[in-house]
């Protein structure tokens, strides 16, 4: 960029034309550098807003007192951890940053959303990953959440909660939407999540990526579909018994049969769909990164344009795609799972729906702990 300006400032001084059309052309070279610099800077999206503050200890632990159904185990409570940070050297403030591949920042984290939904107005979010990006290692880890956890959704739903709305970790995507009201933040669903998460788990999030189905689908479809092996027999409901969908082994699936293997979690539970989305996920980036999915990238940078729900600025894009290219994709994105015996399947009465609802319940300082593995990049 500099090397141009300079040839092009070179080329205006010496250009036989008058001084007064020259000052012209300067002035406006300057202003389209200007407004250059501030689109490459500026975010596609609402950011996300700063999160600050922690639940009341014990919110959630009284609340579980009262809506849990007997002889269920309680979760330990909410309880305020420190966000894990290395321990700097004396002499710190002497030492040069390190350099990061790409120029990007030393470790970036990105709270990834599929909405069940044709739209953003409203919307659970049906799968939850955040994606540590270690632009200092190369290296991007993708750690799944469980929609289902149990969680403190820091929103407050009129006449039926105070302080804080107690369910399930996607329905904080949910109160967040705009067209529920609940959350006056202008980052609405991704934002309230973001929260959520912060607070229960003290889990950093810097940017958010949001896609429905009904983008999903485009996407699948604009590179022509994904190969995929699937180990298990995916099912559906049909009048509450369970309907085969797919067979188990080797499938090309379109946009449509990659939702519907998204989504299904009968006979699976959700562990099993968050191991589906996992195996839809590796067989987009592999068809993507082949010379014909290349050449689908203006369609889908076209279709994320238009109808994804992010905050990220254009510059933060190039480095996450030079990252991308300079990494081996294989060993070099890792998807995490979620250890199951950390949680606790039960039922709790949900005040806003007015009966009992399935939650997994976390044993919060393990999972805590392991978070904190997790941003520091010791685990997994």
């Amino acid at each position: 960029m500099k090397h141009f300006l300079y040839k092009l400032m070179e080329f205006i001084n010496k250009a036989p034309i008058i001084s007064g059309i020259k000052v012209g052309l300067i002035i406006s070279l300057f202003m389209c550098v200007i407004f250059f610099i501030s689109w490459w800077n500026t975010p596609l999206g609402t950011e996300l807003e700063k999160i600050t503050g922690t639940p009341e200890k014990g919110i959630l632990q009284a609340s579980l007192e009262e809506t849990l159904i007997p002889d269920i185990k309680i979760s330990p409570e909410i309880r305020k951890t420190e966000v894990p940070t290395e321990t700097p050297s004396l002499n710190s403030s002497a030492t040069p940053p390190p350099e990061t591949i790409c120029g990007g920042p030393e470790t970036m984290y990105v709270l990834v959303t599929g909405v069940d939904s044709e739209n953003y107005i409203y919307g659970l979010s049906d799968a939850i990953r955040v994606a540590r990006v270690d632009f200092l290692n190369g290296k991007i880890t993708v750690l799944p959440l469980p929609r289902d956890m149990y969680v403190s959704i820091p929103v407050v739903i009129p006449g039926i909660t105070y302080a804080y709305t107690n369910g399930k970790l996607n329905q904080a995507y949910f109160y967040g939407s705009p067209g529920m009201g609940y959350y006056d933040g202008e980052d609405h669903a991704p934002g309230l999540l973001a929260i959520t998460i912060g607070q229960n788990f003290n889990l950093r999030v810097d940017q958010y990526i949001s896609v429905n189905t009904r983008i999903f689908r485009r996407m699948v479809d604009q590179i022509g579909g994904v190969d995929v092996y699937l180990p298990d027999d995916i099912y559906g409901h049909y009048f509450q018994e369970p309907v085969l969908y797919q067979e188990a082994g080797s499938h090309h699936l379109d946009g449509k049969q990659a939702e519907m293997v998204a989504r299904h979690r009968t006979l699976i539970g959700d562990f099993g769909r968050v191991r589906n989305q996992t195996i839809l996920f590796k067989a987009f980036i592999k068809a993507l990164l082949t010379p014909e999915g290349i050449k689908n990238v203006p369609g889908l940078i076209e279709i994320y344009q238009n109808n994804v729900l992010m905050d990220f600025t254009p510059n933060e894009i190039s480095k996450l795609l030079c990252l991308i290219t300079k990494i081996d994709i294989k060993n070099d994105i890792v998807f995490a799972e979620f250890p199951q015996n950390i949680l606790e399947e039960g039922r709790v009465y949900d005040k806003v729906q007015g009966s009992y609802m399935y939650v997994l319940l976390p044993d919060h300082e393990p999972v805590v702990e392991l978070i904190a593995d997790f941003q520091l990049g010791r685990w997994p």
